[in-house]
């Protein structure tokens, strides 16, 4: 079994925040000898990254105001993302394609559900030059 095998990428898109925050959205999917996992991380990147990414075909994420439904949908919650007095829950949604999908909600709906139990999304702060 190759590394290539165990650890891959599923969805991935560009999320751009109204105050003009930009994150680099990525699924690590993990998968082998009955060990299955899949990681939502946010990698905070400058306009000039983004701007790079996007030219090279990673798209802009999906922003929706409720959550996607359908019969030919498997709709996974995965975490709450709050940035800058915006808040988000996102869902991992895949049908033919796997496709990270964002549902604006209040902040107040945020804190309600991380105090019922829902997990913040990882963001990973790195020097953006």
């Amino acid at each position: 079994m190759s590394m290539g095998d165990v650890v891959s990428i599923g969805a991935n898109c560009i999320l751009q925040t109204r105050r003009n925050g930009f994150f680099l959205v990525v699924e690590i999917e993990v998968e082998a000898n009955g060990v299955a996992f899949e990681e939502f991380v946010f990698i905070r990147i400058s306009r000039r990254e983004a701007r790079v990414l996007l030219n090279a075909g990673v798209e802009l994420c999906e922003i929706v105001s409720s959550r996607p439904r359908s019969d030919d949908l498997e709709v996974e919650f995965i975490c709450v993302f709050i940035v800058d007095g915006e808040a988000f829950a996102l869902f991992d949604v895949e049908d033919d394609m796997d496709r990270a999908v964002f549902v604006t909600i209040t902040l107040a709906q945020a804190r309600s559900l991380i105090n019922r139990g829902a997990r913040r999304c990882t963001v990973i702060n790195r020097r953006v030059i």
